[in-house]
């Protein structure tokens, strides 16, 4: 009777010591797991702060503006690819937890799970963000170049209005001089300045750039200005020619 309490106490002691064994390896893997949390749930509020901060829709309203916001997007991705680093050693650090017989093992994948559908996302708005930067630069860059062109074209206006058309020959032959000089201006103009906005938009309207139709109308205002001016400079000239013949 002695030996059988003896047996059994010592299936007891050893029960007791399995459980307690059980129980020091599973503090240990819910202690190991608290630290993968804490390293998920870190990762995850970077995340979420960015989120936010790539949600804005200000995209610029002036070239230096845009540029600006251009420089911060590039330090943007850089921390992106430091922390996608660092979400990929903690989803391993995961699957080794997993892979070592874990517990936690269910909501050690899921949360791996989340986390990298929560980068992914990051990356998608920060592609689309970086896209629409890029968009509105261009978008003011031809709006830009289309002012200068206006601006050149305003300028030679004041020529073609001009009333003198000479008082003598000599006066009108110096006259249709300087208007061959100036049509010789135009003439070089139209394959820089207006060709060159003219690709430009061209280029945007092809890529179905979101300010299409702005673009489009600007374009066409300053054309018709262009136009408007070698019809006048051609007038003037006609003049200045009849001028001398009479």
């Amino acid at each position: 009777e002695i030996e059988q309490r003896l047996k059994a106490l010592n299936l007891a002691w050893a029960e007791l010591k399995q459980l307690a064994a059980t129980r020091g390896q599973k503090l240990d893997e819910s202690l190991t797991y608290q630290q993968f949390l804490a390293r998920v749930e870190e990762e995850e509020a970077w995340i979420s702060e960015k989120q936010q901060l790539l949600s804005v829709e200000d995209y610029g309203d002036t070239m230096a503006a845009v540029q600006g916001l251009l420089k911060k997007h590039d330090v943007f991705e850089t921390d992106f690819t430091a922390h996608s680093e660092r979400c990929r050693d903690i989803c391993e650090y995961g699957t080794k937890l997993v892979s070592d017989g874990n517990h936690h093992a269910d909501n050690i994948n899921q949360r791996c799970q989340q986390l990298q559908n929560k980068l992914d996302n990051l990356s998608s708005l920060a592609s689309r963000r970086k896209a629409k930067l890029k968009d509105n630069s261009a978008y003011l860059q031809f709006m830009w170049k289309a002012d200068v062109v206006e601006s050149w074209i305003a300028d030679k206006e004041t020529h073609v209005r001009s009333e003198e058309f000479g008082r003598d020959l000599s006066t009108v032959q110096t006259l249709l001089t300087k208007q061959d000089t100036f049509d010789a201006g135009l003439h070089a103009f139209e394959h820089e300045g207006i060709l060159n906005i003219t690709t430009l938009k061209d280029h945007l309207i092809e890529s179905n750039h979101d300010q299409s139709e702005a673009i489009k109308k600007r374009h066409g205002d300053v054309i018709d200005r262009w136009q408007k001016l070698l019809g006048a400079s051609h007038a003037r000239k006609e003049q200045l020619l009849r001028m001398q013949d009479q």
